[in-house]
């Protein structure tokens, strides 16, 4: 009997350290969790396209990303912590997105999100980063809601580190009116796109406040590649210009097809027209097109990153699609510095470390973040479509 009670007593004993060690553990450290403060590494989350058409835009930012955790891991980490790259693959689709973004942060303890590089998708991921308090920095999501919800106010957890449409429309118009005299366009858009759908409002918002009209305004649904009937009553309309916010390959068709209808007008569009795979696809039907982009990828300076590029991806070039394996080195470089500023792994410390970080040199120029809106200062280009380049013709500095 005095053995069975030692027994009970050793067994009880036992049970309370267990019990004293667990709540300890809960309370004293944070080795669980977001933002592990105890942990040897720093775990941040890709989320983007990498199977589906729109891989050919998130595929260039995941092989970015991965040469610069291994390179920075390399150089000791960040904060003396090696950086764990974990990526998830959103088919471009938000409920994915939103799916992802749980799976990152509940379970994969993530301290910050790099992603998305679309605004419908990237909105979704800004619920759930508002909701679980975690960070996520958008590579080319452009839509002004992506960071600031309507209303005006901010969202406390998304940045972005390429131009708002606000910015790109606004330069566009203003360009278009008081540089080129134009002072009729029509549009086609996109109606299922939140981008095309966005910067078509932005565009027609400045250029009409400068004192420009838009004759008419002509939208087509996802897959569309007949845009014919469309651009029969953008004919009839006289523009002066057609303002086109469309991907490279809906762009191509939709030229081409413009011009099989005697349209000889002047295009003008966003930075969505900077993939090198336009020339093929719209040729001598883009020739002499303006529009705007914060980067200008014949810039020497981006040289050594392409070369190192080409040499981790089979040769590849890293401006295929577009500009986002640029801007995917810069959200990287944003964060590094935020994750630095703030000398902690925890997602709150390095949001707001976020808000304060300014003049940090990215791949595409230096990058000083807006508290109030979440959006960069940076730099913007007007770009002309020539017979195998793009040809930067003017150089603004914007802020909003």
């Amino acid at each position: 009997m005095k053995q069975f009670k030692r027994l009970t007593a050793v067994i009880i004993s036992l049970i309370m350290i267990i019990t004293m060690a667990s709540c300890a553990g809960k309370s004293g450290d944070k080795s669980s969790g977001s933002g592990s403060a105890a942990s040897s590494k720093i775990v941040i989350a890709y989320i983007g396209p990498l199977t589906g058409e729109a891989s050919a835009f998130g595929i260039p930012e995941v092989n970015t990303l991965k040469m610069l955790v291994e390179k920075q891991n390399q150089e000791g980490g960040i904060i003396g912590k090696q950086v764990e790259l974990k990526t998830y693959d959103n088919r471009n689709d938000n409920v994915e997105t939103t799916n992802a973004a749980k799976k990152a942060i509940q379970n994969d303890g993530v301290s910050a999100i790099i992603g998305c590089n679309a605004s419908g998708p990237t909105l979704a991921l800004s619920s759930v980063c508002d909701e679980l308090k975690v960070p996520n920095v958008a590579t080319t999501a452009t839509n002004s809601k992506v960071t600031v919800a309507d209303g005006g106010k901010v969202r406390p957890f998304t940045f972005r580190v390429c131009l708002a449409d606000p910015q790109l429309g606004d330069i566009m118009a203003k360009y278009a009116y008081e540089k080129l005299n134009i002072k009729k366009v029509a549009i086609l858009y996109q109606v299922s796109s939140d981008y095309s759908t966005g910067i078509t409002q932005n565009f027609t918002d400045s250029f009409t406040k400068a004192g420009g009209s838009i004759t008419d305004k002509e939208a087509y649904k996802t897959g569309d590649v007949d845009f014919r009937a469309q651009l029969e009553k953008i004919k009839e309309s006289s523009p002066d210009a057609l303002f086109l916010p469309l991907e490279y390959k809906e762009l191509g068709l939709a030229t081409k097809q413009a011009r099989s209808l005697g349209i000889t007008q002047q295009f003008l569009g966003p930075d969505c027209w900077m993939a090198n795979d336009l020339f093929s696809v719209a040729g001598d039907a883009i020739k002499g097109s303006m529009f705007v982009a914060p980067i200008d990828g014949s810039d020497p300076s981006l040289n050594d990153f392409k070369t190192w590029y080409r040499s981790k991806n089979n040769n590849e070039e890293p401006d295929q699609a577009g500009s986002n394996a640029y801007f995917a080195y810069d959200a990287f470089v944003f964060l590094k510095a935020a994750i630095e500023k703030a000398n902690s792994t925890d997602p709150v410390a390095i949001r707001d470390a976020m808000e304060k970080t300014t003049d940090i040199q990215g791949l595409t120029g230096k990058i000083t973040m807006m508290p109030d809106t979440h959006n960069p200062i940076r730099s913007a280009n007007i770009f002309r479509v020539d017979a195998d380049k793009f040809t930067s013709i003017e150089k603004f500095t914007v802020q909003y």
